[in-house]
């Protein structure tokens, strides 16, 4: 499958075209356009400090970051690509829009490059019911919330893939009744389902992260995640604890706009079961992007002009909750949203206003960032002390 030359692909500028003459010539060479490190040097850093070891005698990481033409090629040549973390509109947290359709969001990963292409919604597989369980390249999947306050104590994120509606099922009962991550681990591997640590360095709104829990559960994934909702810091601590672990790494956008395919995951395998190992075995590469400041402004500036257009929604939500993490945005679209139904008429109409005023300001997206750094550096401290 040959990678789109459009310049918008993946939201990466002037991508490069990839002639088809070259790559033929490339894997004809037996040379497989294997992965090499392409500007990862300080990622061994943070996380191999924080934990005592030996910047010196750091272990190497299993993940390895390219650039989108040497995706391309990669592609050209035989290998497989897929964004792993995509939500359409059946999340409870995406405005029903037709950028999040399933459908859409399907034919746009196709037209992007991705040889796989999985939804992985907020405890629902409703995604399926419409775009269909056995479309080519399609791979069932969702992400399932679990709290284990015993455990660990805040909130994990786990992608599971190539499951069916029977398991699914079983997954949420187990997430739901028992709250036993262990449990559900130990489901997951007895059916033999590949799954995903998601943003291994992230908790909900209200909670308080336990960074020692995140380490020793790391232990009991196969492949941890990249996530282009997260810092620089936070995606660099990860790739660290991967490597500490030996862990592979899996890139996904977690859009809930419908930017799949913006950054992405390369590996070989002739069906998604075997692309998953070569992540698991760290045979694979990522083409990788963290949240900066311009980034996070326009996402909560997209998300609430979806909210505020509701003309453009293609169906009607129940419960909408479009929790960022950002208590000035969050409170802006619990108003936009219907959370205040006092709210309305003209109130409402300046309240829109006031909410495009106040995202374009950037201090949301200044706030957010802010946070995320603290997090970052508590993060080393909590880890250092158990040092």
């Amino acid at each position: 499958m040959r990678l789109s030359q459009e310049k918008e692909l993946a939201g990466h500028p002037e991508v490069s075209a990839v002639g088809e003459q070259k790559s033929r010539a490339a894997a004809d060479s037996g040379l497989g356009l294997g992965c090499q490190i392409e500007g990862t040097e300080e990622a061994r850093s943070d996380f191999g400090k924080a934990r005592g070891v030996d910047p010196g005698k750091a272990v190497e990481e299993k993940a390895v970051l390219i650039g989108l033409e040497k995706a391309g090629a990669m592609i050209e040549a035989g290998w497989q690509a897929a964004d792993l973390h995509v939500h359409t509109y059946y999340s409870y947290d995406v405005v029903p829009t037709r950028a999040v359709d399933p459908l859409v969001l399907y034919e746009k990963a196709r037209a992007r490059g991705m040889s796989f292409v999985s939804f992985t919604d907020h405890d629902t597989m409703k995604a399926y019911d419409r775009v269909g369980w056995s479309r080519e390249g399609l791979v069932p999947g969702v992400e399932v919330k679990i709290l284990d306050p015993d455990r660990v104590g805040h909130t994990v994120h786990i992608n599971v893939y190539m499951l069916s509606g029977n398991q699914f099922e079983e997954i949420e009962r187990i997430a739901r009744g028992a709250q036993d991550i262990e449990l559900l681990l130990d489901y997951l591997r007895t059916e033999n389902l590949p799954f995903t640590f998601n943003h291994p360095f992230w908790h909900e709104p209200g909670e308080k992260l336990n960074a020692r829990a995140v380490v020793e559960l790391a232990e009991k994934f196969p492949v941890l995640e990249y996530n282009l909702g997260r810092i620089r810091k936070l995606n660099r601590l990860v790739l660290e604890l991967a490597a500490e672990k030996k862990k592979g790494v899996a890139a996904g956008t977690d859009s809930h706009t419908g930017d799949i395919g913006r950054i992405f995951t390369v590996a070989r395998g002739r069906n998604f079961r075997e692309f998953f190992e070569s992540i698991k075995n760290g045979q694979s590469c990522l083409v990788t992007e963290d949240l900066n400041y311009n980034r996070i402004k326009s996402e909560i500036l997209e998300r609430l002009e979806m909210l505020i257009d509701s003309h453009k929604w293609v169906m009607g939500k129940e419960e909408l909750r479009l929790e960022t993490g950002n208590a000035l945005a969050d409170a802006l679209i619990e108003i936009l949203s219907g959370g205040r139904a006092e709210i309305a008429g003209v109130k409402r109409a300046l309240l829109k206003g006031l909410a495009r005023m106040i995202s374009r300001t950037g201090i949301p997206a200044m706030i957010y960032l802010r946070n995320q750094n603290m997090l970052a550096s508590r993060i080393r401290q909590e880890l250092n002390l158990a040092v």
